[in-house]
């Protein structure tokens, strides 16, 4: 049994084949091909389709496909919103897949498939209970409850990066005002830093930059606050901090250090651990590869 997962982003789309036996006795093998012909304006599906298809003729004998995409994803494979495919609507590409490959495919949320992938071999393995956040240029997120990936009614579940922390706040791409992304991503680091971007402001930190240090403590007020609001709500036993941002080794104490200060019960209550992403930015193809096996 050969299970394909596929991470498709905003630049590349990396595609990791995934066996029975796992991955670290037998292996990834991958291949990366650009996003940019995805977008087709007089058929965006069949764009994706001729590309996926290019991609899992490097794995003869396949027998599952999962694809992670960015965006909203309902649980019948549509998807509805993709935000680095513009041109992508309401697709039907699972039903488009499955009859172009002849092979059976599940669609989801990149950041769930991430989330699976820490959770079955990464940073949460052996956890029942995990939270998944990951901070790029926005932030998403994966859930893991009682050892199950936590969906939702709709295949919603886990848009985490659009609950409000501030009334009437920044404008956010998802038509709201004051969403927790536009104050604890990697964009919002960058505004925050005055148009210096979030691996320039680490890397003055630890040189010792004194004014760097603290713009990085007020994001990483930002990322704890949210952090606290769905600690609170989910109880994990794990948050797992993934991304471009969320797993610097440079911020997670700081963030650590933050949420500590948010917790009055902490006397009285366990904090989940917090810890970087272990699988880097093969997580979201690995993840996808176990949900075509049915995670």
């Amino acid at each position: 049994m050969l299970s394909v997962g596929v991470d498709v982003g905003g630049t590349k789309c990396l595609a990791i084949g995934l066996n029975e036996h796992g991955l670290h006795e037998h292996g990834l093998n991958e291949h990366g091909r650009s996003t940019h012909t995805f977008t087709a304006p007089t058929a965006p599906g069949l764009g994706i389709i001729n590309q996926i298809h290019e991609l899992m003729l490097n794995f003869p004998g396949a027998t599952s496909l999962g694809i992670g995409m960015p965006g909203i994803v309902g649980k019948d494979g549509t998807v509805h919103l993709a935000p680095h495919l513009p041109e992508i609507r309401n697709l039907p590409l699972k039903q488009l897949l499955e009859d172009h490959l002849s092979l059976p495919v599940r669609i989801d949320n990149d950041a769930t498939c991430a989330a699976i992938a820490e959770w079955r071999l990464g940073a949460a393995r052996g956890l029942d209970d995990v939270l998944m956040v990951t901070i790029g240029s926005g932030i998403g997120g994966g859930i893991i409850a009682g050892g199950r990936v936590l969906r939702g009614a709709h295949g919603f579940a886990g848009e985490i990066g659009h609950h409000v922390v501030v009334r009437d706040g920044v404008a956010c791409v998802c038509g709201r005002n004051g969403c927790w992304e536009q104050y604890a991503s990697g964009h919002a680091l960058r505004r925050l830093a005055q148009g210096v971007s979030g691996e320039d402001i680490i890397a003055r930190v630890k040189q010792g930059d004194e004014q760097s240090l603290r713009v990085l403590q007020e994001s990483a007020y930002w990322i704890a606050m949210g952090l606290f609001n769905l600690i609170n709500t989910l109880d994990p036993a794990c948050v797992v901090l993934g991304g471009g941002l969320g797993s610097s080794e440079t911020l997670l104490p700081l963030v650590e250090t933050a949420l500590d200060a948010m917790m009055p019960s902490s006397g009285y209550r366990q904090r989940p651990q917090i810890c970087a992403a272990q699988l880097g930015y093969e997580a979201g193809a690995i993840g996808a590869a176990y949900l075509g096996m049915g995670d």
